[in-house]
């Protein structure tokens, strides 16, 4: 007679870092405790809150479920995620390891799926989608959806919604599962990134010899904390300043594709100062430039709105991507001189 499922399903501790976490951690939690799994463990590593965060956890275990006595929670003084993620991974008993968010909110069968892909050997991680939380703002909503399309984050693993499973370069640590020993082999994430730790543990896990795979079955909702245009510039800013600044420390997590819109964005400026003193095929240069960029931001918009269902995206999409290019482009030109973030 073959083993079920829930005899040969391997432990899984599940790591969730935090730090200010109020608003989420709850649902977070609530979520973690009804997954479809039989046997695993969460631990919480707090990074220094300085909020509530605390006091909701506190205040969930208080309340009666199976799983409460599998909660673990670790303080730690002020840290950064690569850090609370390695102190939850020394803590551990899995032998598997799956990271989340304080901000994401796992799908009942997250757990499951991820695991069930990871029984080739050759399978060094696995992760997949984090879609627009159902519950969430219009605005947060949406501009996350727009962010997953390839014009806004230009095929970015981080935003990804593949149809299919498909080997990539890289999962994002706010969902992602790997074996432990895989890690362990590799290596922890680096303490010394605050941005891109994934992305340099991932190119760590392939040079070990194994393939990463998304998963659309391997879901999670996110409740962005981008909630207007304003907080997703400051998003994009961060993100390509913390890029820039992984990329000047570990030389492999440079690509020229990064620096595009950076360069983009600065020679668009400098033909802007040359058309206002010299005019003339400056002038011209300018406008074909912004005019075709405006002609694919609209193509991209109706697309995107035809993709999910939603006329407003029309209108939203191409501010969004105005946002997210030239937050990005200034960020990551502010990383290459900034000495630290």
């Amino acid at each position: 007679m073959s083993a079920s499922f829930e005899e040969k399903s391997p432990k899984v501790s599940v790591i969730i870092p935090v730090k200010n976490e109020e608003r989420t951690i709850a649902n977070t939690i609530t979520s973690t405790l009804n997954l479809d799994y039989p046997d695993y463990e969460i631990l919480l590593v707090d990074g220094g809150s300085e909020d509530q965060t605390l006091s909701a956890i506190k205040q969930i275990r208080g309340n009666p479920h199976p799983l409460h006595d599998k909660l673990k929670i670790i303080k730690t003084n002020d840290s950064t995620p690569s850090q609370g993620r390695n102190v939850g991974m020394r803590n551990s008993s899995g032998e598997i390891v799956a990271f989340i968010d304080g901000d994401c909110y796992v799908t009942k069968d997250w757990l499951k799926n991820a695991v069930a892909l990871l029984e080739k050997e050759d399978i060094g991680g696995v992760g997949g989608p984090s879609i627009s939380c159902r519950g969430g703002n219009y605005l947060s909503r949406r501009l996350l959806d727009i962010t997953s399309t390839f014009f806004a984050s230009a095929g970015s693993t981080n935003f990804a919604r593949y149809a299919s499973v498909k080997e990539v370069e890289n999962i994002p640590s706010c969902q992602a599962v790997y074996p432990k020993k895989v890690i362990e082999k590799a290596g922890l994430y680096s303490e010394d990134l605050r941005f891109c730790e994934d992305v340099d543990l991932n190119h760590r896990i392939k040079k070990s010899g194994y393939r990463i795979l998304f998963s659309p079955d391997v879901v999670v909702e996110h409740d962005w904390k981008v909630k207007g245009f304003g907080s997703l510039f400051r998003f994009m800013f961060g993100y390509g300043a913390g890029r820039a600044v992984a990329s000047r420390r570990h030389h492999h997590l440079f690509s020229p594709l990064y620096v595009l819109p950076s360069i983009a964005i600065f020679s668009l400026f400098f033909l802007l100062l040359l058309s206002l003193i010299f005019g003339g095929s400056f002038l011209s240069i300018l406008g074909l430039l912004i005019c075709s960029y405006s002609l694919i931001a609209c193509f991209s918009a109706f697309l995107t709105a035809y993709q999910f269902k939603d006329r407003n995206l029309a209108v939203l999409a191409p501010i969004a991507y105005v946002t997210i290019h030239v937050g990005y482009a200034i960020g990551f030109a502010w990383g290459l001189i900034k000495r630290d973030i």
